[in-house]
C-alpha cells in the first residue's frame, strides 16, 4: 500500500513545491513549471488513484493550475536576472526532467490510441461505478500488453461514494471490504458458452493461483471471436458449455480465483486458436459501449 501510495503522495508534494517556488526569472520558472507537469501528468496516468480516493485524480489538474498562477506571481523579475551558478544548474536540472519526462509520457499516452479492428462489447457490470485499473494499448497503462493474447485485457475493481476501491481501513486479506467482491456479471455479448469453470476456491490476498491463472471463468464465442469473463466468485458460475447468452444474461459474480492480485473482473477477447480454450488465440482490441477504455477510466454501470 505505501509504495502505490507514493505516486500521489509526489503528485501533491510537486504542486506545492511549484506554488511555493521564488524562482529567478520568468524562464526558469516557465522551465520548472513544463517539467513538474508533464511529471504529474504522468502519475495523472498512472497512479492507482483509487487506492486513496479516485475523484483526486479529477482535482489534480486544477490544483496544477492554481500552483502555476501563485508560482509565477512569486517569480522575482530582476531588470538583469544574474546568471549565477545556482540558476544555471535549476535550468539544467528542469530542461534534463524535461527531455527524460517527454519519452515516459509519449509511450505512456500513446497507449490511448484506439487500435484498429476493435470489437464492441456491451459492459459486463451494472448498477455501481468502476475503475479501469489495466486497460488501454501499451504497457504503461496496460500490465497485459504484449502478453499474448491479453494484449488489450481490461482489469476492473469498483469504486465507492469516496472514489476508492474498497472500504476505509479495511483488511485488504477480507475479500467482503473490495466493492466489487460479489459483483454480478453479465455477458457482453450474444453468443454461445464454450467454456464455464467454477471449481476453484476464492483466495485472501496476497495469495494467488499461478497453476490456474483466469481461476473460474467462462468464455464465450461471439461473432466469430472469444470472450472471457474471468477470476469469478466460486458457486457463481450460472452457465454451462452451450448454453445461449445475450448482454441481459448474468453469467455470475466477481470473485477473487486464479492468479488475482485482489477481486476483479478481468476481460479480454481473442480469435483463432483451440474453441473452448484460453490464451489460445490472437488479442483481439475491445471497446466496452463504443469506448476504447484505458488505466483510470471509469465505467458507470448500464442499467
Amino acid at each position: 500500500m505505501g509504495v502505490t501510495m507514493l505516486p500521489v503522495a509526489v503528485s501533491f508534494l510537486l504542486i506545492g513545491v511549484l506554488a511555493m517556488s521564488r524562482t529567478q526569472g520568468r524562464v526558469v520558472f516557465a522551465t520548472q513549471a513544463l517539467a513538474f507537469g508533464m511529471v504529474l501528468s504522468y502519475l495523472w496516468a498512472r497512479a492507482r488513484w483509487e487506492l486513496s480516493s479516485h475523484y483526486l485524480r479529477y482535482l489534480l489538474p486544477l490544483l496544477f493550475l492554481a500552483a502555476l498562477v501563485r508560482g509565477y506571481r512569486r517569480t522575482r523579475v530582476p531588470d538583469r536576472p544574474p546568471a549565477t551558478r545556482r540558476t544555471l544548474a535549476t535550468l539544467g536540472i528542469n530542461l534534463a526532467l524535461i527531455v527524460f519526462m517527454s519519452g515516459f509520457d509519449w509511450f505512456t499516452y500513446r497507449g490511448y490510441a484506439t487500435p484498429s479492428g476493435t470489437v464492441d462489447l456491451a459492459s459486463p457490470l451494472r448498477d455501481a461505478r468502476y475503475v479501469v485499473l489495466h486497460g488501454g494499448a501499451g504497457p504503461f497503462t496496460n500490465g497485459h500488453a504484449r502478453v499474448h493474447p491479453q494484449d488489450y485485457a481490461l482489469d476492473i475493481v469498483g469504486l465507492n461514494g469516496l472514489g476508492r476501491r474498497s472500504r476505509i481501513f479495511a483488511d485488504p486479506a477480507v475479500l467482503g471490504s473490495y466493492v466489487i467482491f460479489g459483483a454480478t456479471i453479465y455477458s457482453p455479448c450474444s453468443g454461445v458458452v464454450t467454456a464455464a469453470v467454477d471449481a476453484f476456491d476464492d483466495l485472501a490476498p496476497p495469495q494467488t493461483n499461478t497453476r490456474h491463472p483466469a481461476g473460474n471463468h467462462v468464455l464465450i464465442e461471439c461473432e466469430g471471436i472469444e470472450v472471457l469473463l474471468a477470476h469469478m466468485l466460486r458457486t457463481s458460475v450460472q452457465v454451462g458449455v452451450g448454453d445461449a447468452v445475450t448482454p441481459e444474461t448474468a453469467l455470475g459474480r466477481v470473485g477473487n480465483t486464479g492468479n488475482t492480485s485482489e477481486p476483479h473482473l478481468h476481460i479480454h477477447a481473442e480469435r483463432g486458436g483451440r474453441p473452448g480454450v484460453i490464451l489460445d488465440g490472437q488479442a483481439v482490441p475491445i471497446t466496452i459501449d463504443t469506448r476504447f477504455l484505458v488505466r483510470g477510466d471509469v465505467i458507470s454501470g448500464r442499467r
